[in-house]
């Protein structure tokens, strides 16, 4: 059990490193419903990765090799949308014209789209292709059902411990937070456009190649 624990820090680190859902966080918390919509955004993931890991141990698992590998293959297809999808907003943002600092129109869509936000969010930012190294080595562990599913509980959250922070600093420092995303906030309209387009850029790229090599695979 601590060999395995010990190989699932690797893709539970590569997932939790990743400085999107980590700005994505931090952007909830300056929404109007700022702590629901981050508490939202981590429940979204964490309920995506559990789903999709006990899914792959205890029905594809026992399934066929064909079963599991259509649901890699969806999960591929799943991949390249997103990144198709993001390298789309990356291109828009690239052709538009720059504008004076202003609330970006993004931040205005997730006040108005509120607890939703953190769901569409949490959905479309889960990295499936990590998510599936974790539960693939879980499944070739052959443990106990229990202990497969504490593994992945752990991995889990191993995975969105800095996703989480931001809302634990916010609620145990909230006068300290409030100011630093203020700061944050002012940084953000003026280097809108540059970071949308690094952001889901990089986002589009990443996605769509490994979409495209697990469908070689």
């Amino acid at each position: 059990m601590s060999s395995l624990l010990a190989d699932l820090l690797v893709p539970a680190l590569l997932i939790a490193v990743n400085p999107v859902p980590i700005l994505v966080a931090v952007t909830l918390l300056m929404s109007d419903r700022g702590r629901r919509s981050e508490a939202v955004f981590v429940a979204t993931l964490a309920a995506v990765m559990l789903a999709d890991g006990l899914l792959t141990l205890f029905l594809l698992g026992e399934a066929g090799s064909s079963a599991q590998q259509s649901a890699a293959t969806g999960g591929a297809v799943l991949q390249l949308v997103f990144g198709l999808g993001f390298l789309a907003i990356a291109v828009v943002q690239w052709r538009s014209d720059p504008t004076k600092a202003e609330t970006p129109g993004w931040m205005r869509l997730m006040d108005r789209a509120g607890l939703g936000a953190g769901v569409v969010l949490g959905v479309s930012l889960t990295n499936y292709a990590l998510l599936t190294a974790g539960t693939t080595k879980i499944l070739d562990s052959h443990l106990a059902s229990s202990e497969e599913v504490a593994a992945l509980v752990f991995f889990v959250i191993m995975a969105l411990s800095t996703v989480i922070a931001p809302l634990v600093l916010y609620l145990v420092r909230h006068a300290w937070a409030e100011e630093q995303l203020g700061r944050l906030k002012g940084w953000l309209m003026l280097h809108n456009r540059t970071l949308l387009i690094a952001v889901f850029g990089a986002m589009g790229l990443l996605f769509t190649a490994q979409g495209i090599g697990n469908l070689l695979h």
